[in-house]
C-alpha cells in the first residue's frame, strides 16, 4: 500500500491533489490511499462539498518503513516526524527541493508550475483522464485555482491556464461563479482565533541555516484582520518559541491589490520596520522565499 500525503497545515492543493494522486496511482494498478496532515481549511471544505466527495481521513499512525508518495512538498519539516523513516517512492511537487533524503530512487515529478494539481493533470494519459468522474475533476480544478489565486498569481503558467480550461470544460462548471465562490471561501476569516489564523497556511523552511516559519493569509482587504492583529503578533512570538524558530513571518496578502504586508517575530530581521509592505507580492514560493534569502544573513 502506498500512502499519499500532502504537507502539514494543508491547503487545497495538498489535500485535493493527494486524493487525486492516489486515484491516479490506482489507475496505474497500484494500491494507494490518500491522507491529510491536518484539518481542512474553509476553501478545501468548499471544494469537496461542491464535488460531493469525501475528504481523505487524517493520518494518525507513523509512516516508519511504509511506502509514501509526497504531494506538494519535499521539505522534511513540512511532513510528519516519521517521514524520514519512511520509504518515499514518489513525489509530485512544484516547489524548491527541500533536502529530503530517500532510501531508494523515487519516481519524481517536479516542475515550476502554479500547482501540483496542474502537474498531475499533465502527467495523466488521455485514457486516465477519461476514467475520472466529473466530481474528481472538480478537485483538480479547485486545487489549481486555489494555488494560482484564480490564475492571478505570478506563479501562473501556460500549463496552469491550459489545465483550467480543460478541467472546467470536463466538469461543466460555471468557471466565473466557481472561482468567485472559491475566493470567498479562501479569504473567509470570520470567527477564527489568532492561533487558527496563523496556522491556517504556515510552512517551515531552512534558509541560510535558520529555521523559518512563513504563514500567509490571503484576504480581500487587510482590514479583515485589524481586530485580531495584536493577538496575531503575540501568537507569532509564541509559535517561534514553541518551534524553536529563528523567525516567524506573517504575510498579509491583499489579493485585490496584489500587495503583501509583512510582520515578523523572532530573533532575525528585528531591524526592519513593521509592517513591511511589499508591492506586487502574492506568492510565498516565488517571491517571499527569495526575499528572505536576500534579507537573512547566514547563521554563524
Amino acid at each position: 500500500m502506498i500512502h499519499v500525503i500532502g504537507h502539514l497545515n494543508p491547503d487545497s492543493d495538498a489535500i485535493c491533489t493527494a486524493a487525486m494522486t492516489a486515484r491516479w496511482l490506482s489507475l496505474r494498478g497500484q494500491q494507494a490511499t490518500a491522507w491529510r496532515l491536518g484539518e481542512p481549511n474553509r476553501e478545501t471544505q468548499f471544494i469537496f462539498e461542491h464535488a460531493g466527495l469525501t475528504m481523505p481521513e487524517r493520518l494518525t499512525f507513523e509512516l516508519t518503513d511504509r511506502d509514501v508518495w509526497l504531494v506538494d512538498f519535499t521539505e522534511p519539516a513540512q511532513g510528519p516526524e516519521s517521514l524520514t523513516e519512511s520509504n518515499v517512492v514518489g513525489i509530485i511537487d512544484h516547489h524548491r527541493l527541500g533536502g529530503l533524503v530517500t532510501r531508494l530512487p523515487p519516481e519524481v515529478w517536479v516542475k515550476p508550475v502554479g500547482s501540483s494539481a496542474t502537474l498531475l493533470w499533465h502527467l495523466m494519459t488521455e485514457d486516465e483522464r477519461n476514467q475520472l468522474s466529473s466530481a474528481e475533476v472538480v478537485l483538480l480544478l479547485g486545487a489549481v485555482l486555489s494555488d494560482t489565486v484564480t490564475l492571478r498569481s505570478p506563479t501562473t503558467t501556460t500549463d496552469d491556464r491550459q489545465a483550467v480550461d480543460a478541467l472546467a470544460q470536463k466538469t461543466g462548471v460555471d468557471l466565473d461563479a466557481f472561482s468567485r465562490d472559491l475566493l470567498s471561501a479562501k479569504t473567509s476569516v470570520e470567527g477564527m482565533s489568532a492561533r487558527e489564523l496563523l496556522q491556517k497556511d504556515i510552512k517551515t523552511f531552512t534558509i541560510h541555516g535558520h529555521s523559518v516559519c512563513v504563514a500567509q493569509l490571503e484576504l480581500y482587504a487587510l482590514q479583515q484582520v485589524d481586530a485580531v492583529l495584536d493577538d496575531l503578533r503575540q501568537e507569532m512570538a509564541r509559535y517561534a518559541e514553541e518551534k524553536n524558530a529563528a523567525l516567524v513571518v506573517l504575510m498579509l496578502t491583499d489579493i485585490n491589490l496584489g500587495d503583501t504586508s509583512l510582520w515578523f517575530a523572532g530573533a532575525e530581521l528585528s531591524d526592519i520596520p513593521q509592517p513591511c509592505k511589499v508591492e506586487g507580492m502574492l506568492s510565498r514560493k516565488k517571491q517571499m522565499l527569495p526575499w528572505l534569502e536576500s534579507h537573512l544573513k547566514p547563521r554563524q
